[in-house]
């Protein structure tokens, strides 16, 4: 109870990257003891979702840009060995429900309603993952999503985007009810892909705070910002004095 409970204040932005997490807070807060609460830490903590620092303390991870990065292009060719499957595996009820949920979405397109489109795509690209039928492809699917949202809030912020999903949707949809599973997982990964300009454009957009940066590889100096202090990062161990030169010809002297 937990776990999910955390992983979903983490996903949806209630707990935002480099919030920190208490043990004593969230036992009293759950109304349990500390061992299911870091056990629960100690799970989101595998996950990537949570950093346990000792002697500082427990946040919400951050992720740098490479970190994006390398987690877009994953769940692009997650995505479309997904669709690729759906494409052969979906029921005649999954396809009526695909075509339903996109053509319901020409309002929100019509309408610039960011957050209805937001559902909209959700429910899309859910039909699909349950249509699949590969569970352990839709949890990592899942997974990955439940990393990246928060810095994917904007997505559907601008008319052009909207539109350019809905087209692609489109031409997803079409290539799936063909059974051409091959186009279909093309056309999804490229969906999916973020790259040049799109990625320029989606790290604009992402709240700056929440991204890592060299304060995530201090952890006293993460602590001393939690603290609003300007303390800095270990400095590193003084170099070794060089040997004299006497020094050196006497080591010699006993190696030989």
């Amino acid at each position: 109870m937990v776990l999910r409970a955390l992983q979903d204040e983490i996903s949806d932005g209630t707990l935002l990257p480099g919030d920190a997490l208490d043990e004593d807070a969230l036992a009293k807060r759950f109304a349990v003891s500390r061992t299911p609460v870091r056990e629960a830490l100690l799970q989101l903590s595998a996950r990537g979702l949570v950093l346990i620092t000792p002697r500082v303390g427990i946040h919400v991870a951050r992720l740098s840009i490479p970190e994006l990065m390398s987690l877009a292009e994953l769940l692009a060719e997650l995505e479309g060995a997904c669709a690729k499957l759906a494409t052969r595996r979906m029921t005649a009820d999954v396809r009526v429900a695909l075509q339903r949920v996109h053509e319901q979405s020409a309002e929100c397109e019509r309408t610039l309603d960011a957050q209805a489109y937001g559902r909209s795509n959700a429910e899309f690209h859910e039909l699909i993952y349950g249509a699949c039928r590969n569970p352990a492809l839709a949890d990592e699917i899942a997974h990955i999503r439940r990393r990246t949202r928060v810095y994917r809030q904007s997505a559907f912020q601008s008319a052009a985007r909207i539109r350019r999903s809905r087209q692609e949707h489109g031409r997803i949809l079409e290539a799936m009810l063909a059974g051409d599973e091959t186009v279909a997982g093309q056309l999804m990964t490229e969906h999916i892909a973020i790259g040049g300009r799109d990625f320029t454009d989606f790290i604009s957009t992402a709240p700056q705070q929440l991204l890592a940066s060299d304060m995530d590889a201090y952890p006293g100096k993460l602590a001393a910002e939690r603290r609003g202090s300007n303390a800095t990062p270990p400095e590193s161990p003084p170099a070794a004095p060089v040997p004299s030169t006497a020094t050196r010809r006497r080591r010699l002297s006993k190696a030989k």
